[in-house]
């Protein structure tokens, strides 16, 4: 099964506007992966639950749906994530 790094995954996946935008985020501890505390290397692959913690308190859960590395349109990066957020 293919992985791909996570600071790379969110950045890739538009969650994040930039990779050191993705890694500051991790590192702060605004990100879990399967309920745990991620680091920026930390391998994501199809069905890994991300929970990200946005500005203001808000709570975002992804549920991954698809990995790459490399950068596509931004209509194709929703396809890699199914937004599962309580409203």
């Amino acid at each position: 099964m293919t992985s791909v790094r996570l600071d790379i995954w969110l950045d890739v996946a538009c969650l994040f506007k930039t990779r050191s935008e993705a890694q500051k985020a991790i590192k702060g501890g605004k990100v879990d992966v399967n309920g745990e505390n991620a680091k920026p290397q930390k391998g994501i692959k199809v069905g890994d639950v991300l929970d990200i913690t946005r500005p203001f308190g808000r709570r975002m859960r992804v549920i991954v749906q698809g990995v790459t590395e490399n950068h596509i349109p931004k209509a194709e990066a929703r396809k890699l994530y199914e937004d599962v957020t309580p409203p």
